[in-house]
């Protein structure tokens, strides 16, 4: 009976393969994935007293004081550099000069994540003084990107300087921001400002406090083309009410720009 059972099982397997056309009916279907990653590229510029075209500008800056007499321009601009000239404190109040049109960032990314920079002081400043940041095409920091042209400031007349704690600076006008000290990190030991790369660069790696200048949540595609992308703004040197005289010797504080993949 074993015996037949198993000729039984063959025969009808071969009787199943020779059915005429049985297979030609059925669809198979197989599949390959293709994978694969697109490296994520970044720079960064910048350049002060800036144009509306995003320029570096030499000329001699325009200050804005809080009072007259606080502060006159001395002459024409350095690029990368920010020249406030002599500043004249007050015994009985807190004084401040801006200068228009300081600084502005270009992006140009692909990231899909987008980016962020921030700023922030390489080295907390003398007693008494205190800087702040106003933006330009947006009424708070962090900005939105932009193409150029740039908005150029509005500002004019005296603005008003911070307010100030003993010789802590806690607060800027309205619309504007301290830019605080680094923290965490350490100098460069560098000498000179200037852009990604630029040989004795200053900075200071933080790894903590910092003012967000602007943000983006994409690539910098405008009309499906990368481009540079802009975030611009004002600087202002805030002086607590009989802050102490300071030499030629102390040149003042770098302010480091830092682009951050989000």
């Amino acid at each position: 009976m074993k015996r037949l059972l198993v000729a039984s099982a063959i025969v009808a397997s071969l009787a199943a393969a020779s059915t005429p056309g049985a297979h030609a009916s059925s669809t198979r279907t197989a599949g390959a994935q293709i994978q694969w990653t697109s490296s994520a590229t970044a720079s960064m510029t910048i350049v002060t007293q800036y144009s509306v075209g995003g320029a570096q500008g030499n000329a001699v800056p325009t200050l804005l004081p809080s009072l007259a007499g606080v502060c006159t321009a001395a002459g024409a601009e350095t690029n990368f550099t920010l020249t406030f000239g002599g500043l004249s404190p007050r015994p009985n109040a807190a004084t401040a000069c801006l200068y228009k049109n300081a600084i502005a960032v270009s992006v140009n990314t692909n990231d899909a994540t987008g980016f962020t920079v921030n700023q922030y002081l390489d080295a907390t400043p003398t007693s008494g003084i205190g800087i702040c940041a106003y933006p330009n095409g947006g009424a708070s920091f962090p900005l939105a990107p932009a193409v150029a042209p740039l908005t150029a400031s509005g500002r004019s007349g005296n603005p008003a300087a911070g307010t100030f704690t003993g010789m802590n600076l806690t607060s800027c006008a309205a619309g504007g921001s301290i830019v605080p000290p680094g923290t965490g990190g350490a100098s460069s030991a560098g000498a000179n400002p200037g852009n990604p790369g630029a040989p004795g660069l200053e900075f200071y790696s933080p790894s903590g406090t910092s003012l967000g200048l602007m943000t983006m949540a994409g690539p910098t595609v405008n009309g499906g083309v990368l481009v540079n992308m802009f975030g611009a703004e004002d600087v202002q040197v805030n002086l607590a009410s009989g802050a102490a005289s300071t030499t030629a010797g102390q040149t003042g504080a770098y302010i480091t720009l830092q682009l951050i993949p989000n």
